[in-house]
């Protein structure tokens, strides 16, 4: 009766468990998507700075643990010994591999004088004579609050300040200089990609720790179930 009462004890907080397992794959795939949209298309554009397959590996991980989550689930409800080990052998595979990403994440660092050149000759000094270049510099500008690749002054020679330096459209132009966004967009590019590694990293460690709880509770759930079948097989 009592191993019985463990057996349930230990299913609940499987249960429990896969629950916060399924939304920390959620949020691992909701973070990887949100910062893949962010920046992939100016580290594209730029060639430098962050590498793109991390949110990719985020997301495609995110719906594997997800799916995993409702496998562990199935395992807990039908009392398979089988099912739960190989649970837990999804989720140790699981983390040594976030383990790995998380640790490539740390030891990345972002060059802000190579993404401040890669931004000025590869999108920056097309602003005027491609539109492709144009639309990026104008969608950099308004999200990220900056002007230019260090200030204002870099569309000296260029053109007149576009609206975008300012909160305007990208078809006005910034008059006065009190508006003007101070802050040039290389320092907020490299700025951003510092805080989506560091962000990148801590929910990849975070959702660790959660798989090997669950691997803890897996396995004492296994274990339970195998020494449960072999009295009933002696009675």
């Amino acid at each position: 009766m009592a191993m019985n009462c463990g057996i349930e004890c230990i299913k609940y907080l499987l249960f429990v468990f896969n629950f916060i397992f399924a939304i920390c794959g959620l949020a691992l795939l909701t973070v990887g998507v949100i910062f893949y949209i962010k920046i992939h298309d100016v580290s594209s554009a730029m060639g430098e700075g962050f590498p793109p397959s991390v949110p990719i590996f985020l997301i495609v991980l995110g719906a594997i643990i997800f799916i995993i989550a409702f496998f562990g689930c199935c395992g807990a409800i039908r009392d398979s010994h089988c099912m739960v080990v190989t649970f837990a052998v999804f989720l140790l595979t699981i983390l040594v591999i976030q383990v790995a990403i998380a640790v490539y994440v740390y030891i990345q660092k972002v060059d802000e004088t190579k993404i401040e050149s890669a931004f000025k000759t590869q999108i920056f000094d097309k602003y005027y004579k491609e539109t492709e270049a144009k639309d990026i510099v104008d969608a950099i500008q308004s999200s990220l609050n900056c002007c230019g690749i260090r200030s204002s002054s870099d569309y000296s020679g260029l053109g007149p300040i576009p609206g975008t330096c300012c909160g305007n459209a990208p078809s006005a132009t910034c008059t006065g200089s009190n508006n003007i966004y101070r802050e040039g967009c290389g320092t907020k590019i490299s700025d951003l990609f510092k805080t989506a590694l560091k962000t990148l990293g801590g929910v990849a460690v975070g959702v660790a720790i959660v798989e090997l709880l669950g691997i803890i509770f897996s396995l004492c759930l296994a274990n339970a179930i195998r020494n449960d079948e072999r009295r009933a097989y002696r009675v």
